[in-house]
């Protein structure tokens, strides 16, 4: 996701970008909650509390992925399990292990480590202050988000609550889509095939199915479980973001994707 949104990013504004893959999102999904349309209004307002935090989330992480690198969005993305369970014990009074707040305390070093990069170590691949703090927002409201939509999976269904906020979404991206597009008019004109296939991508796979997924994880292993998935996204997006943008990883990032990694494996290890 964060190497092909930094493809299509380097044609398109970051909220109109995000505004046309949720478009088209909703698009594709309007056919399948259509029976429910007597109700959609009611829903709607019922799951806007917790779905909120997700649309923040798209919000903070296509601005910042706009200033930063691909490979400092895998690192603190794979943040999110510890913060699910902090967000746990906070919300629903689980336990925290001494285990587990060793390893909170490692990984969150480690989170640190790379958001505050670009002060001590200077460079390309170091990223930029101000989008790894946005960044850090994105993961804090994901992190939420995935907490609070447990409570939601008792009476509705996963694809529709994915439904439900990519609707919601496509509403608050709107306003920020027609005031880019008058501050950058025209900028539909150049695009290239890369940045269409990009908004391809992260419409489908990076939004429809994915969090279809994440949800149904949620729904039958809990938001702990659904969250492990980001700890193979350093691994994974590292990989990539070199194939497809050249990124490289340096010391500092290398050494806080480290401690990262390690504090989520204690902190989840059960």
């Amino acid at each position: 996701m964060s190497a092909v949104t930094k493809i299509g990013l380097s044609q398109i504004p970051p909220l109109s970008f995000a505004f046309i893959r949720f478009l088209l999102a909703s698009i594709i999904v309007s056919p399948f909650i259509w029976k429910e349309r007597t109700h959609l209004w009611k829903d709607l307002k019922t799951l806007a509390p917790f779905t909120l935090l997700a649309s923040l989330n798209i919000i903070f992480f296509v601005l910042g992925i706009k200033l930063t690198n691909a490979n400092i969005s895998q690192v603190l993305y794979a943040a999110v399990p510890i913060l699910v369970g902090l967000f746990m014990h906070f919300f629903f009074g689980e336990k925290l292990s001494l285990k587990k707040i060793t390893g909170i305390i490692i990984g969150f070093s480690g989170v640190l480590l790379v958001l505050l990069l670009p002060l001590w170590q200077k460079g390309n691949f170091s990223g930029n202050l101000s989008g790894n703090i946005l960044l850090g927002l994105a993961i804090i409201t994901w992190a939420l988000y995935l907490v609070l939509s447990k409570k939601a999976q008792k009476t509705y269904s996963s694809f529709y609550i994915v439904s439900i906020f990519i609707i919601l979404t496509t509403i608050i991206l709107f306003p920020f889509f027609l005031f880019e597009s008058a501050q950058s008019y025209g900028w539909w004109n150049g695009l290239n095939f890369g940045s269409i296939i990009a908004i391809l991508y992260v419409t489908i796979f990076g939004t429809i199915i994915s969090y279809s997924l994440i949800q149904y994880s949620i729904k039958h292993g809990g938001a702990v479980f659904a969250s492990l998935a980001y700890y193979l996204s350093p691994v994974l997006g590292f990989i990539i973001a070199f194939w497809l943008l050249g990124e490289q990883l340096s010391l500092g990032l290398g050494i806080g994707a480290v401690l990262a990694l390690l504090g989520v494996y204690i902190t989840s290890q059960k």
